[in-house]
């Protein structure tokens, strides 16, 4: 009696395990046909990896393009506001009227750019206007163009006759206020 009982379930185990399978055989996954062409069985869109993953690097390259478009157009603007500044530093020099010197002394707070000597005519910029002649005599130990428009590096290249390797060149790249 118990080997009937036995061979009656293990044939209906089998008829519900092949009707199960043969279902989940038939199952197929359309996103999966359309990527690879060929028919996947065992599971079905829904229940897919491909779509989820196909989506999530799609938003990462619409992330990816909007963070380079942001970054192009920060970079655009601080360009145009660095040339704006230029432009308006340029416009705002005063006519140089004598060369003085650019040098290097030990201050209290360490090594020290000294600029001394320079007479700026201190009604008249570089476009011309209004000439006054009452020039000038400039002294600082900071940014000069915020006074007059000239640079450091531009009136060290006048002092000096040109690009030198002097301790001004080195002290000129940290003196940006």
């Amino acid at each position: 009696m118990w080997l009937v009982i036995g061979a009656a379930t293990a044939l209906g185990g089998r008829r519900y395990l092949s009707a199960t399978l043969a279902n989940r055989a038939r199952t197929t996954c359309s996103w999966c046909r359309t990527a690879s062409g060929y028919d996947v069985t065992g599971h079905t869109y829904e229940t897919c990896h491909g779509p989820a993953r196909e989506r999530q690097a799609e938003e990462q390259r619409a992330w990816e393009r909007r963070l380079t478009a942001d970054r192009q157009t920060q970079y655009q603007r601080t360009r145009q506001n660095d040339l704006d500044r230029r432009r308006d530093r340029q416009k705002s020099r005063k006519r140089l009227v004598q060369v003085g010197t650019v040098t290097t002394r030990t201050g209290p707070g360490g090594p020290v750019i000294d600029i001394s000597g320079w007479v700026f005519d201190s009604a008249t910029t570089s476009s011309g206007q209004r000439p006054s002649g009452s020039p000038t005599t400039f002294r600082t130990t900071g940014s000069p163009e915020k006074v007059h428009g000239w640079t450091l590096p531009e009136l060290h290249a006048m002092a000096h006759g040109g690009a030198c390797a002097c301790d001004v060149v080195r002290l000129s790249r940290k003196s940006r206020a």
